[in-house]
């Protein structure tokens, strides 16, 4: 790769060259034309630098003029590269439903072409990027699996042992900053993989990655991918595992995806695939021990799923005689097995850093060689989310009941708004303010908007201007008054909102003080935050744990309403068991 420095010492060292003609012509004429190439390839580079930039600004609604500048900077870059750039098509696509497949979506998978869906999938991984590198390097704040972590790092070669430390990171930052949604008695049940056609109530499709973590809450799949996507970031491969309807130990039996039943993520370190529950917001417990447990031990000992039960409170749905018959699918974003992006991943490096291909055979050996009893196939659900959002963004401006609950719901994350810019800020690790910006917690203190503020935004030029909300060109006074309407309501939300927002914050820097405050004090006592309730209390246990004021945190998880409550009873099974053998 081309650097701005090496390009000017080759300019240099050519427009020397041209003050010694005769037995130098040759030469000269071939480093000129090196220099051209040279000066090609730095365009290149810098359309990838441009297209980084502008990504964020494709999260909007109205995303068009970002859209096509990201476009414009990335096909420029890869028109160039169409007859230099093969594709080696993962044989797992074919493992993927044919009316999925071959939706006109994904027919560029096969192209150098980028389209508004990849751009969106780079925008994703730019975030989830920025993510992972700030948590990662963070200390762990889960004091239940820590002795263990620890002594599985002296066990493991380095490199797994680094690897099950980000899991861990990872898995324990996403469970603390995604509500989740649903009801508390689904852990009873496997639900149904989903598959075609799509509804406006699907399970775990209905947002792609990177708006779970925007919005900050999603069922236990689409919070699951969350983390997965994350791990995706650190090279760490991760897997639905699923349950065929009719248990079968033929591997080379044909049922379609959407006959299995899905269980519980595995993360696949070394020859080792760990396991997490989304839906008890916990990694796996080995029986009553404070460790992650393994397939292999899951498998070969009856009583790690015979312990997931809950007597008298929650039942568990499968046991050991059930994983005889699994199948692992694959959880990666369908646009990192396609050409362009492939291609792409060469290019970024320095601060465009970050992982955008994947090598989806590769992992499918993989699993194969750690587990062979494993049906390994591409999980379809990553593929079904890219078509439901499409469908959102044709629908987006139709005014209709569909159109407005989703505005109300998610408007103020997805428009040019303080909200947007507060939440990038958090994901980047910016936290507090310095002479350049203000910090992800200032950010969020301003989105508390008094009334009467919210009011005069209106017919207030100053108050317009400070939120943003200044009148388009062309757009008349009507449309330009429903927006304002709009945005008044986005305002109140977020307002309260940025209370539960704060609190996850300040655990994330480790004031628990400060955290306790604003979940129990700014967040349970008003009105209209019943929806981040659930997880107002599972912060408020955690960080009583961090404090070591057990009762006080047992309190906090005992009580009802929280769709995590099966996972919040055995976390505090967990520490009982622990807080007696101390």
């Amino acid at each position: 790769m081309l650097t701005r420095k090496s390009f000017i010492f080759c300019f240099l060292f050519v427009s020397l060259a041209a003050f010694f003609p005769g037995c130098y012509e040759d030469d000269s004429r071939e480093i000129r034309l090196r220099q051209v190439e040279s000066f090609e390839e730095l365009e290149r580079s810098d359309s990838i630098g441009k297209a980084m930039k502008y990504l964020p600004l494709i999260m909007r609604f109205d995303r068009t003029t970002a859209a096509k500048e990201v476009l414009n900077q990335l096909n420029a870059w890869s028109t160039p590269r169409e007859s230099t750039s093969p594709w080696n098509r993962p044989a797992q696509i074919d493992t993927v439903a044919e009316g999925i497949r071959n939706d006109p979506l994904f027919s560029r998978l096969g192209s150098m072409e980028f389209g508004e869906a990849e751009c969106e999938y780079l925008l994703q991984s730019q975030m989830m990027s920025d993510l992972g590198f700030w948590v990662t390097e963070r200390p762990y704040l889960d004091p239940l699996f820590q002795p263990w972590l620890e002594k599985q790092k002296e066990k493991l070669p380095s490199d797994e042992g680094v690897a099950l430390e980000q899991t861990l990171k990872l898995f324990d930052w996403t469970i603390r900053n995604v509500a989740l949604e649903g009801n508390a008695k689904d852990v009873e049940a496997l639900p149904l993989n989903p598959s075609l056609p799509l509804t406006d109530l699907g399970m775990g499709y209905r947002a792609l990655p990177w708006q779970t973590l925007h919005f900050g809450r999603g069922d236990a799949y689409q919070r699951g991918r969350v983390f997965t996507q994350l791990l995706f970031q650190q090279g760490i491969p991760a897997v639905m595992l699923a349950l065929p309807m009719k248990p079968t130990k033929d591997l080379l039996q044909s049922f379609p995806s959407s006959e299995l039943h899905l269980w519980a993520i595995g993360v696949v370190i070394g020859s080792e695939i760990y396991l997490f529950e989304p839906r008890w917001g916990l990694p796996f417990p080995n029986a009553d021990e404070p460790a992650v447990a393994t397939l292999r031990q899951a498998k070969s000992d009856p009583n790690v799923l015979r312990r997931a039960k809950l007597p008298g409170r929650f039942d568990y749905p499968i046991s050991s005689d059930n994983l005889q018959s699994l199948v692992a699918l694959i959880d990666v974003e369908p646009f990192s097995l396609g050409r362009s992006i492939q291609a792409l991943q060469q290019s970024l490096t320095g601060e465009n850093r970050m992982q955008v291909a994947c090598d989806a055979d590769s992992i499918a050996s993989r699993l194969a060689a750690i587990d062979p009893a494993l049906n390994v196939r591409l999980w379809e659900l990553p593929w079904l989310s890219q078509l439901y959002n499409q469908s959102v963004r044709n629908r987006i401006n139709d005014r209709s009941p569909f159109s407005i609950n989703y505005q109300i719901t998610y408007g103020a994350y997805m428009n040019e708004s303080l909200v947007s810019d507060a939440r990038t800020a958090h994901f980047k690790g910016n936290f507090e303010t310095n002479l350049d910006a203000d910090g992800a917690a200032k950010k969020y203190m301003n989105l508390r908007i008094d009334e009467e503020t919210l009011a005069k935004l209106a017919y207030d030029r100053d108050i317009q201007q400070a939120l943003q909300m200044i009148r388009k060109p062309n757009e008349t006074q009507e449309e330009y008054q429903y927006r304002v309407g709009q945005a008044q309501g986005f305002y109140r939300t977020a307002k309260l909102d940025s209370n539960a927002f704060l609190g996850m914050l300040q655990f994330d820097l480790q004031n628990v003080d400060a955290s306790t405050n604003w979940m129990d004090q700014r967040l349970l006592q008003i009105d209209g935050t019943e929806r981040w309730r659930p997880q107002a209390r599972y912060i408020l246990g955690r960080a009583y744990e961090q404090k070591k004021e057990f009762d006080e945190s047992f309190a906090w998880y005992k009580m009802d309403g929280s769709p995590q409550e099966a996972g919040n009873r055995i976390r505090m099974r967990l520490l009982e068991a622990m807080r007696t053998k101390r």
